[in-house]
């Protein structure tokens, strides 16, 4: 019998030790979400608090102070026995929801003070005759980064004289980041680029952290070539490339008039850009058919090799067999074409002569 009730002992001592590891993993898994946590509330609270710069910066500095004490000592008194370990974590609890739940009301608006470059709202619409007209089609005079002549405009576009689609790759960032434009051919009719932009208010620039939280509206801009590649090339010498992409017009078409759709919808409901689900390439990579996107790769989010990607895939046309995507890319580089084209009346086709896969390069596809 005593050897009886010294094995029943020892199993429950058992049980009390498996139960207090159990507790203790638990209360540092806790520990550990509440600092992901904090982490990302500062981030918030910085990024869209209600005194941008800094009074956002001491905002956060002070709640982040506040929220530390509460992480690392938390208060023992709130729970005592069992409940303890986990009771004592709800101050920092109730500090996260501080910055959570105001955050969360936070609603996209097409009403604020712009940058004018952002300033206008475009719409479209599509006449029974298949012509597309555009409202606030963007054709800025850059003199600098911050000094432009601005002109809006309103330009009308027939389907049926779609020619071709460009990808114009501005590698601001190298190899990490780049910004993707869609050069749309009309051939008589002329050329209208399509930018997926992050939408910046007076005093904003753009941050790859801040796009993570409300800190951008997502914009659809409609503008003309000689403002947005001169913009990246001329001004701010930021490596530029041009590419003809493959594909069926009719497949084209049908992209075309869903953007305008987007860019409507966008005027009537607002949203915000987000760096990983709503940024300048997975917002239009969305909008692609199911069957003409491809197999998800991880340089449709980390994009400065996104042009490799396409180039791979049999989406560029290059003109010719390339033993390697480099030399292509150089060549299709656009920078100094851009540059001594700068204002020119034909600016489109200076900037396409020699480039692989147009008209007038060596070994160019018809």
């Amino acid at each position: 019998m005593a050897m009886s009730g010294s094995g029943v002992g020892d199993r429950g001592v058992d049980r009390v030790a498996t139960g207090g590891r159990w507790r203790r993993w638990g209360s540092r898994l806790l520990a550990a979400l509440l600092a992901v946590c904090g982490v990302w509330c500062f981030g918030a609270v910085y990024f869209d608090g209600p005194w941008p710069g800094t009074g956002n910066l001491v905002l956060a500095l002070v709640w982040a102070t506040v929220f530390l004490g509460a992480w690392l000592r938390p208060p023992a008194r709130l729970l005592g026995g069992r409940g303890r370990r986990f009771g004592r974590r709800w101050p920092a609890l109730a500090l996260l929801l501080v910055v959570m739940a105001p955050w969360a009301m936070i609603q996209p608006s097409n009403e604020r003070d712009w940058q004018p470059e952002f300033g206008r709202t475009g719409h479209g619409e599509v006449g029974d005759d298949g012509t597309v007209t555009l409202h606030e089609v963007r054709n800025f005079e850059w003199k600098s980064r911050d000094e432009a002549v601005e002109r809006w405009e309103t330009r009308s576009f027939r389907l049926d004289k779609l020619r071709g689609v460009d990808l114009v790759f501005d590698a601001f960032m190298g190899d990490v980041l780049a910004h993707p434009m869609l050069s749309f051919d009309f051939g008589e009719d002329g050329r209208v680029v399509l930018s997926a932009e992050t939408r910046r208010e007076v005093g904003e620039s753009f941050s790859a952290l801040g796009g993570f939280y409300k800190m951008f509206e997502l914009q659809y801009l409609f503008g003309d070539e000689r403002d947005f590649i001169r913009l990246r090339t001329n001004i701010r010498r930021q490596p530029v490339y041009l590419y003809r992409l493959r594909g069926d017009l009719g497949m084209w078409r049908e992209f075309f008039l869903t953007t305008v759709d987007e860019m409507n919808q966008l005027r009537e409901e607002p949203a915000f850009y987000n760096v990983i689900t709503h940024n300048c390439t997975t917002s239009l990579y969305a909008l692609l058919p199911a069957e003409d996107r491809g197999r998800w790769d991880w340089r449709v989010l980390v994009n400065g090799r996104l042009d490799e990607l396409l180039w791979r895939r049999g989406v560029l046309a290059s003109g010719q067999t390339w033993s390697d995507f480099d030399s292509f890319r150089e060549l299709s580089r656009i920078n100094q074409r851009a540059q001594e084209a700068d204002d020119a009346p034909d600016f489109s086709e200076r900037i396409r002569h020699g480039v692989p896969g147009f008209h007038g390069a060596s070994g160019v596809e018809p």
